[in-house]
Order: structure tokens, then C-alpha cells, then sequence
């Protein structure tokens, strides 16, 4: 089995592994608060694969740790250890060490990580607690490997590495026994010259089931049987032929990157689209409209095909963060129970990849100065374990993700008197404001919380970065809380971001794009009707006072004074809604977003360009960061 060529195999071992790595994590966090031999099998047979993977690709420091750790997890298996906070602690770190080791491998290394601290320390909870009679004698080699065992194993149809499978299977099996033979061939395997069946004929001590899972655990396969031969049986099948059918494909792994040229290539045909149904509309020829409608149809299911091909689960961000809650709460010495749900909603991969820190900021924020410490809860009559949970819910264009604790809440007040302190705000227009309306100011860049007595301790810290960053991804952000009940922080994020509906609205002789995600409503007001408080225009809206950005005035567009009536956009920011003044709406319609150019790039008030059917190339505005005068 020496002498293959493995590197081909890199990104296929780096992708698995991580995938097996995130099993670990998220299972021994779930036993370690409620104790399930299910998951502790689980756990085994993951450490077990990635043993065999890894001595597979010659990561021989990652194999030798893996090994090591399937010891202590069978010592767990077979209740000869207790499953503790301390033997938990060193898998948990033997997981992170695993991880940079993959990474490190992905980056083209050979993994050669110091791990001498961690196998000493997984050899004391090995050589721990054993049994009055000393471990069980095995039974001898001797004794065992009259017989062969013949593996006939069913590769899944749709797998695409058939190869790489197979080669995994046999290297895995390797390290339980001595390989006799494979059918088809070693060299047909690695060329992917046979159909899903293969054949291994191996020698091994190990029983039935051990083998099987072996084999199982390696992924994409659909069958595993095992029979008893003896080696004169084995002689005589040397001549059996493999299968050779080879059935069709069903999927095919696509890198994210041809996925985005996709996307774009897919926005050139939107741009396209739009610009042939203003030229039928111009010449009014009946064979054109009937064959731009077939197209429009095939164009917009081509759309929400590549759109969906680019979600993925929330759980990709999510199951990172059991580990961090559990590391947070243990080192500060508080009881928490963490609780995922709606992890199988799904978001477009730019917006999950930007959505992990804000989340990060928010949970560090529940954790270091929500959740109070087990007598504080007490005390105060509470159950000594608080809970902290991570939400995703779908809506209609959009998805929620909410951070929700039951810890010591937010006092307003305070963060009033840190604003004013820090000259945020007056102290008269302090006191005017709601309690909910004066948990906004934390959003404030340097809201420092090192004055902020216990109630509103650190929760300022990061929140600026948090409400950027959503408003970045055309989101909002939303923050409630009760002194003494717990604090909630609502995330509202559109589902993709590459191709959106807008409104086209003109402003003098410029035409400007709204997404119309954050659009609440249109309205149609007399300019008397606008009136001036502490220097900003503002109209009465249904009793409430709705400040207005009159984008004329902010874009330097000499005002008109020739018409009585103006329209106003109203669009949802995190910290309140704001009217946007226009002249007219021109029209609804599909934008592709693209980059800012040099123009525009660094100025507030602009999240990209798109271009009309026409060919103009307008600013796309927005509306989260666009200023109230």
C-alpha cells in the first residue's frame, strides 16, 4: 500500500475532516450535559475515521493524537472512565489542536504540530481507573486469522469520488488488518475504473462489527457485507471478476467560487432582460413580446435556481458557538444552558460569512454581562442555571436570528447618564426619550461601558460593530430588555444579497435605486405639511414624528420650487425611521448590486451601483446610513 500519490486526495481529507471535527465538538458538548451512549458511539466512531484518514494521508502526528484519544473514548464506552468536566476539557482541546492541524494542511503543511502536552495528559485518564483484573487478554493473532473476511461494499450512486472513496476504504482497513486483495485492483480503484461495487479481502482481528463500521464511517456508502473465507476459498475467488456497470451521477461538489461567477453571469441576463423588454415595449412586435415573456420566465427560474444553490444552513455559523458559550461560562463560573434552534434555515453564503461576528459580539456580550453568577440568581430567586438561545426564524424575503438571555437585563437610565457623560446627547433630550428608544444610544461608536454600573456592564462593547455590519448586509438590528427578566437582540437579515427588487426614484435630473427591502411605505405630502424641529425637517406621521432626509438638499440639487406636493419614502433604520424626500417613483424593478466605483467608494449614503436596461448606471442608496440633518 506504500508508495501513492495522496496529494490529489488533500482538499477532499481537509474538507471531511473538518466536517468530522464539527461532529465532535457539537456531540461531546451534548453528553457532557446529558450523558448518552449514543453519542459517546458517535463521538468513537469520528475520532476512529479521522485516525484512519489521517495515518491514510501520512499525518502521522494527527493519527498518533486521534489514536490516543479513541483510547480514552473507549475506556468511556466501556464505563472503566466517567465522562467529567476534566476529561471533557482535554478532548475539547485535543479538538482545537486537530483543527489547526487542519488548517495547517490546508494551507499546503504537513501538520507537524507539538502535541506532546495533550498525549501526556490523555495517557493519565488512560492508564486511570483500571479494572481489579487488569484489562482483558485479547485473544492472540494466532488464533484468530485462520480465517479471511471478504468485504463487499456498495459505494452511494451519487458519490462523485469514487476513487477517493474507495482509496479511503481500503487505508482504513488497513490500519485493522492486513489487506489480501482488492477486486477491482488497487491502480483501477485510484482511476475510478470500476462501478460502485468493490471487493476487500482482509485479514484482521477485529470482529464483524468493528470492520463494518470501519468502513461505513468513511461516508457515501450505501452497503456494507461481510463474509468468513478461508484461504483456500480466498485462491479460489482470485479470479472473480469486479463489477463494472457504472451508473449516472446524481450531484457534483461546485467551489463557491464558480457559484459566484454563475450569480453574475446570471445578473448580466437580469440587466439584459430588462433592457429587450424596454425595446419590445418601444416597437410593440408581437413574435418579440411573446418570445422576451418565454425568456422572462426561464431568466427568473434560472434566478432562483443559482439563489438557492448558494443557501446554506445558519448551523454552518451556529455550531461554532456551543463551545464558546461552554468556555465563557466555565471560565467565569457560571451555569449556562445554551439552546440552538432554526439552525437548518438557510441564508445566502455572503450573508452567513458576514453575520459571525456580530453574532460572536452578542453572545460574548449575554455570557460576560447578562447572565448573572449562580448565587446572584439565586438570591434574586432565579434558577442558579440561566440559559442563553440562539433563534432563527424565516420570514417573508428575510431571516431572524435573535440572541435571547434571562440574565440581569439593561437599565435605560444608566445608559442615559452615559450618554449624556460621554456627550452623545443632552440631558434634555435624555429625559425626553423612551426607555426603548435610550437602549438605542448604546449603538453609538465608543458607548464605553467601563463606567456602566453591574445592570448595564459591557453591553456596549462591540454593539457599534454589530449594527454596522447589519445594516452593511441591508439588515436592521433591534435591542429589548427588562431590568431583572433578561435582554433581547433581534438581527433582521435579507436572504440574499446579489440580486434585489428596488424602487427607481428621480431627483432632479438623477435617478437613484431604494431597495425595497427596507421600504415601509409611500407617501404623498403637501410641503406645508413639513415642518422644522431643533433644525431638522420633520412631518407629523399618524401621531408620530418621522424625520426627513430630503435628498435634493443632501446631494446638492437646487430644490424645486415650482410643485406643492412632495413624496416620501419611509424606510426602517435600527435606531428609527426617516423619510426620504423625493420628486417621483419611475418604477419597480430587479437590480443587480455592483461595486461601488471609484467615484463613490468611501462615501456614506451609497451601498453599490446597478445598471438600467437603458445602460445608465445608477447609485444604489443606502438607507441605513444616511443622516438626518
Amino acid at each position: 500500500m506504500t508508495g501513492m500519490d495522496t496529494s490529489e486526495y488533500r482538499n477532499v481529507f481537509v474538507e471531511e475532516s473538518r466536517e468530522y471535527l464539527q461532529t465532535l465538538n457539537r456531540s461531546l458538548l451534548d453528553m457532557e450535559h446529558s450523558p448518552d451512549p449514543a453519542l459517546l458511539n458517535e463521538i468513537f466512531r469520528a475520532a476512529h475515521t479521522l485516525k484512519g484518514m489521517s495515518a491514510t494521508m501520512e499525518f502521522n502526528t494527527m493519527a498518533e493524537l486521534c489514536h490516543v484519544m479513541e483510547d480514552v473514548l473507549d475506556k468511556l464506552r466501556n464505563h472503566e472512565l466517567g465522562v467529567t468536566s476534566g476529561i471533557v476539557d482535554v478532548l475539547l482541546n485535543c479538538f482545537d489542536v486537530l483543527e489547526a492541524m487542519v488548517d495547517e494542511i490546508d494551507r499546503g503543511g504537513d501538520a507537524e504540530i507539538d502535541t506532546s502536552s495533550l498525549l501526556e495528559r490523555l495517557k493519565r485518564f488512560k492508564e486511570s481507573k483500571e479494572t481489579g483484573g487488569g484489562w482483558e487478554t485479547v485473544e492472540s493473532e494466532a488464533d484468530t486469522m485462520e480465517n479471511i473476511r471478504e468485504i463487499n461494499i456498495s459505494i452511494s450512486e451519487d458519490c462523485q469520488f469514487k476513487g477517493a472513496r474507495g482509496f479511503l476504504v481500503i487505508r482504513t482497513l488497513s490500519g485493522l488488518g492486513k489487506i489480501i486483495r482488492t477486486i477491482p485492483d488497487l491502480q483501477e480503484i485510484e482511476d475510478e475504473k470500476f462501478g460502485p461495487e468493490l471487493t476487500v479481502f482482509i485479514e484482521s482481528v477485529e470482529d464483524d462489527d468493528t470492520l463494518k463500521g470501519a468502513v461505513e464511517s468513511v461516508g457515501d456508502i450505501a452497503h456494507v457485507e461481510l463474509t468468513t473465507s478461508t484461504k483456500e476459498e480466498e485462491s479460489i475467488k482470485e479470479e472473480a471478476p469486479g463489477k463494472t456497470t457504472v451508473r449516472s451521477a446524481s450531484s457534483v461538489r461546485i467551489g463557491v467560487e464558480r457559484l459566484d461567477v454563475v450569480m453574475n453571469l446570471v445578473g448580466e441576463l437580469v440587466i439584459n432582460r430588462s433592457r429587450l423588454i424596454r425595446i419590445g415595449d418601444k416597437y410593440q412586435l408581437r413574435e418579440l413580446t411573446e418570445t422576451l415573456a418565454r425568456v422572462d420566465r426561464i431568466i427568473t427560474d434560472l434566478q432562483d435556481e443559482i439563489t438557492q444553490m448558494r443557501m446554506i444552513p445558519v448551523d454552518h455559523i451556529f455550531n461554532r458557538f456551543p463551545r464558546l458559550v461552554r468556555d465563557l461560562g466555565k471560565t467565569q463560573k457560571k451555569e449556562i444552558d445554551f439552546i440552538i434552534e432554526g439552525s437548518e434555515i438557510e441564508l445566502d453564503r455572503t450573508v452567513l460569512d458576514e453575520i459571525g461576528d456580530p453574532l460572536l459580539h452578542l453572545l460574548r456580550n449575554a455570557v460576560d454581562h447578562g447572565i448573572e453568577s449562580p448565587d446572584d440568581r439565586v438570591s434574586k430567586g432565579k434558577d442558579r442555571t440561566g440559559t442563553i438561545k440562539l433563534i432563527a426564524e424565516r420570514e417573508r424575503g428575510y431571516v431572524t436570528i435573535k440572541v435571547e438571555d434571562d440574565g440581569k437585563g439593561i437599565d435605560p437610565e444608566e445608559v442615559r447618564n452615559i450618554a449624556v457623560k460621554k456627550g452623545f446627547i443632552s440631558e434634555e433630550r435624555a429625559s425626553e426619550l423612551s426607555d426603548t428608544d435610550a437602549l438605542l444610544l448604546i449603538f453609538n461608536p465608543g458607548f464605553s461601558t467601563a463606567e456602566v454600573t453591574t445592570d448595564v456592564s459591557g453591553r456596549g462593547v462591540g454593539m457599534d460593530v454589530v449594527k454596522s455590519k447589519v445594516e452593511s448586509l441591508g439588515g436592521t438590528v433591534e435591542i429589548q430588555s427588562q431590568i431583572g427578566t433578561g435582554s433581547k437582540t433581534r438581527l433582521r437579515l435579507p436572504i440574499t444579497m446579489a440580486i434585489i427588487q428596488a424602487l427607481l426614484a428621480d431627483v432632479g435630473d438623477m435617478t437613484y435605486a431604494i431597495p425595497l427591502s427596507g421600504v415601509l411605505e409611500i407617501l404623498k405630502i403637501n410641503t406645508a405639511d413639513i415642518k422644522t424641529l431643533r433644525g431638522t425637517e420633520v412631518i407629523n406621521l399618524r401621531g408620530k414624528v418621522l424625520p426627513l432626509v430630503t435628498l435634493r438638499h443632501l446631494f446638492g440639487i437646487a430644490a424645486d420650487v415650482t410643485t406643492e406636493s412632495r413624496v416620501v419614502v419611509v424606510v426602517e433604520k435600527s435606531d428609527g425611521n426617516i423619510g426620504l424626500v423625493i420628486d417621483s417613483i419611475l418604477d419597480q424593478e430587479e437590480i443587480v448590486i455592483k461595486p461601488l466605483g471609484k467615484l463613490l467608494e468611501g462615501n456614506r449614503g451609497f451601498s453599490g451601483t446597478t445598471i438600467l436596461g437603458d445602460g445608465r448606471v445608477i447609485p444604489i442608496l443606502d438607507t441605513t446610513t444616511l443622516a438626518v440633518d
